[in-house]
């Protein structure tokens, strides 16, 4: 006698009734906020992604409530105005040292510039043609430090660090380059903006 054959005989022995089940298809599939009683006694929220993509929504419809026509007119940025700054997804959750760094911009200044002035260069960052990232990461050797540059942010991890810091502006990574200094332990990261107006400013 087999499994199956045991568990015939246990329907015949047993019928099942109406309020029980054996499948897991047989439950009732509720998007419903579930309530359960947790050891302490009190009510626990069971979620799931329907019911968490219905409270958003019903705070999103709650903010356009309290937000009127005429408060949004008085807004300085309208939300399609805003840049959300990009960010590593695991960033947040890495466990490693955030690094102290300095952000300085470079201006590359000629004769026409210095003496003459004859260009349109100011001293503003607009007229700045490159970024100076200064990473400063005390303990750390050159072989263990990973350096990525997308067009929006630099990416810089090691064993002891982990750095994350998105770009004002694009930048060309082809021409950026990384150096490190082993007597300071710091790490110099230069990127060359890529803007909208740089016809203009240079």
């Amino acid at each position: 006698m087999d499994y199956i054959d045991l568990k015939k005989l246990s329907e015949m022995l047993n019928p099942p009734t109406a309020n029980s089940s054996d499948s897991e298809d047989d439950l009732p599939k509720s998007s419903l906020v579930q309530l359960c009683k947790s050891k302490t006694g009190k009510d626990t929220k069971i979620l799931t992604n329907e019911s968490i993509k219905k409270n958003d929504e019903k705070n999103q419809k709650k903010i356009e409530l309290l937000e009127s026509e005429e408060d949004k007119a008085k807004n300085i940025w309208q939300e399609e105005e805003i840049v959300v700054a990009p960010e590593a997804i695991d960033v947040i959750s890495d466990t490693r040292v955030r690094p102290e760094y300095d952000v300085k911009y470079q201006q590359y200044v000629g004769t026409e510039d210095a003496f003459l002035q004859m260009g349109p260069k100011t001293p503003l960052t607009s007229s700045c043609e490159a970024m100076v990232i200064e990473v400063k990461m005390p303990g750390d050797r050159m072989p263990g430090i990973c350096t990525d540059i997308t067009d929006e942010a630099v990416d810089i991890r090691s064993p002891k660090y982990r750095l994350h810091v998105p770009f004002p502006h694009n930048v060309y990574k082809q021409m950026s380059k990384a150096l490190w200094n082993s007597s300071t332990n710091i790490l110099t990261v230069t990127v060359f903006l890529k803007r909208e107006y740089d016809d203009i400013n240079f």
